[in-house]
């Protein structure tokens, strides 16, 4: 096959068959060796460090892998695979990783001794499948409306990636976040994430409503309004050049001084129109807010304060979304048939100034179906781990709610599909697919195992005693990381998500038997996908 690549293109750089299976499993080694270390409450810390100084901590795998450099070719595939993984369950990155890698290393041995990559591929292939029937066997049925167990989830998934402290702390957040997004489906756009460099990650809070990142312009507008009555609209309320080239011409100061008045006359009507409306749609002891998207001019913003109403402009256009969808009410484009019910009511309205930003938090609102989780921080790097774990942590709860069911974490189902491999699908696998179902087998409880090591405990007696633990009471028993020994994960409350274990299985077991069954790497030259390589030419054979 080389030779024949050499014919057709004398300068292509070619890996032989027998040394591309070691460069594919060096690759897979080498990212797994990288992330291993982060997997669990228990794993450290990767400081990535930019071109320009910049500095990030982090142990969430899908950060590390889409901010490093990653120049390998199967190494590039295996981050994407993981990365893909991420953004369709939202977790489980690091797993693909070390399962894939795991695959590789124990196919490497057994094709080492002369075994057909395409006899362990088909092994690997009937040990998934055994795999997600197990899976299927294991996963326990959930009540929803049973907040312990999102509880649960949501705690398991935010203490892989922070302390515990504030895990614990952010958990009811999470958790209180979705079940207020949660309608016939769950749209996570609909939380909206704001972070405030202010005071420690512990003060992290939810907002049953919405914190905006701007303020009133006016200095006597009022700083805190309750019963507050909430127009949105997208109205100027300045003065605005004409949309065409156009020009005034006046011959005396007189008409120079109506055509101005006339300019503000416009303006200050619109004004006059919310300050009105103000008055009739305002019961007593009753507050008003006015959200507008476009600009309101000094002199507006002098009318408005008088009147006692908090103004402010130049919203952006998501929170106008979501301040209708919290608030109720619906957003205006004309001032001219304004009504009460087009207004949204939120008990408390206050702004809240830390240097040079302030904020406005529009909060005790009767059904938001929007809200936000405000993070705080001493610096920005606590602040972006607490944001890149509540991500996964609403994404990890509303998986639940949508999927109704859980599976118990902690290794215990790797522990459990290992065994399973060895005593049921092994013995009813014919020919030499068992040595793939057995590597399979060891290389499943690649999880369990980087559990252990980033607990400080010893590898090959934790297993053993989870193994024997689990073939005695025929319980799904994890890893207890405090004492390393073995625990009943229901009991304990440590759950991870069906799906991310599903996907994570399908991932990872199509990749390392698409990189298995790479018999030659080519490096021709030819830009895929390029313009002036689009179509082939003519090879030159020589002289005519």
């Amino acid at each position: 096959m080389a030779a024949a690549t050499k014919l057709v293109n004398p300068s292509a750089e070619i890996v032989t068959k027998s040394q591309s299976l070691l460069v594919n499993a060096s690759a897979a080694r080498g990212l797994q060796s990288v992330l291993k270390s982060n997997l669990g409450p228990r794993g450290t810390l990767k400081m990535l460090v930019g071109g320009a100084g910049q500095i990030k901590l982090t142990k969430d795998g899908a950060v590390l892998l889409k901010e490093m450099q990653i120049q390998h070719p199967t190494a590039m595939m295996i981050a994407r695979t993981a990365t893909a993984q991420d953004e369709m369950t939202g977790d489980g990155t690091t797993s693909v990783v070390l399962l894939t890698g795991e695959l590789l290393k124990t196919a490497e041995h057994y094709a080492s001794e002369g075994m057909h990559p395409r006899v362990l591929a088909d092994g690997f292939d009937a040990a998934r499948d055994h795999v997600l029937e197990i899976l299927e066997a294991s996963k326990i049925p959930v009540d929803v409306d049973d907040k312990e167990i999102l509880y649960s989830v949501a705690r398991t998934a935010l203490r892989t990636k922070l302390e515990g402290r504030t895990a614990d702390l952010m958990t009811e957040a999470v958790v209180e976040a979705v079940l207020t997004v949660q309608r016939e489906s769950i749209d996570l756009h609909m939380v909206e994430i704001m972070t405030m460099e202010h005071k420690l990650g512990t003060d992290s809070t939810l907002v049953r409503g919405l914190v905006l990142d701007h303020a009133s312009r006016h200095p006597l507008m009022p700083k805190r309004l309750t019963k507050c009555r909430v127009l949105t609209c997208n109205v100027s309320l300045e003065y605005e050049r004409s949309e065409v080239a156009s020009g005034f011409y006046y011959s005396t100061a007189d008409k120079r001084e109506k055509l101005i008045e006339s300019e503000r006359k416009f303006t200050d009507d619109k004004v006059r129109q919310i300050i009105e409306f103000k008055r009739t749609a305002c019961k007593e002891g009753e507050s008003f807010v006015l959200i507008n998207q476009k600009g309101i001019d000094p002199l507006s913003l002098d009318m408005l304060a008088k009147e006692g109403i908090f103004a402010a402009r130049r919203a952006k256009r998501r929170n106008m979304e979501r301040i209708a969808l919290a608030c109720g009410g619906v957003a205006v484009n004309c001032l001219d048939d304004l009504e009460p019910s087009q207004l949204g009511y939120a008990g408390l309205v206050y702004e809240v100034s830390l240097g040079e930003d302030n904020y406005t938090f529009i909060d005790e609102v009767a059904n938001p179906r929007s809200c936000t989780i405000l993070i705080k921080g001493p610096n920005k790097h606590t602040i972006e781990q607490i944001k890149d774990a509540v991500r996964d942590g609403l994404r990890a709860v509303s998986a639940v709610i949508e999927d109704e069911c859980v599976v118990p974490g902690g290794g215990a189902f790797e522990i459990a599909a290992a065994q399973s491999l060895e005593l049921n699908c092994k013995p009813q696998t014919s020919g030499k697919k068992k040595f793939g179902v057995q590597a399979f087998a060891d290389a499943i409880l690649a999880i369990p195992k980087a559990l252990a090591e980033n607990s400080g405990f010893d590898v090959q007696d934790t297993i053993v005693k989870l193994q024997e633990a689990h073939y005695s009471t025929k319980k799904l028993l994890g890893l207890d990381l405090q004492t390393g020994e073995p625990e009943d994960m229901v009991a304990a409350g440590i759950y991870d998500t069906y799906r991310v274990k599903k996907q994570f299985l399908h991932l990872s077991t199509v990749l390392a038997v698409q990189l298995l069954l790479v018999d030659e790497v080519i490096k021709a030259g030819k830009k895929m996908g390029g313009a002036q390589n689009a179509g082939a030419g003519p090879v030159d054979m020589g002289d005519e």
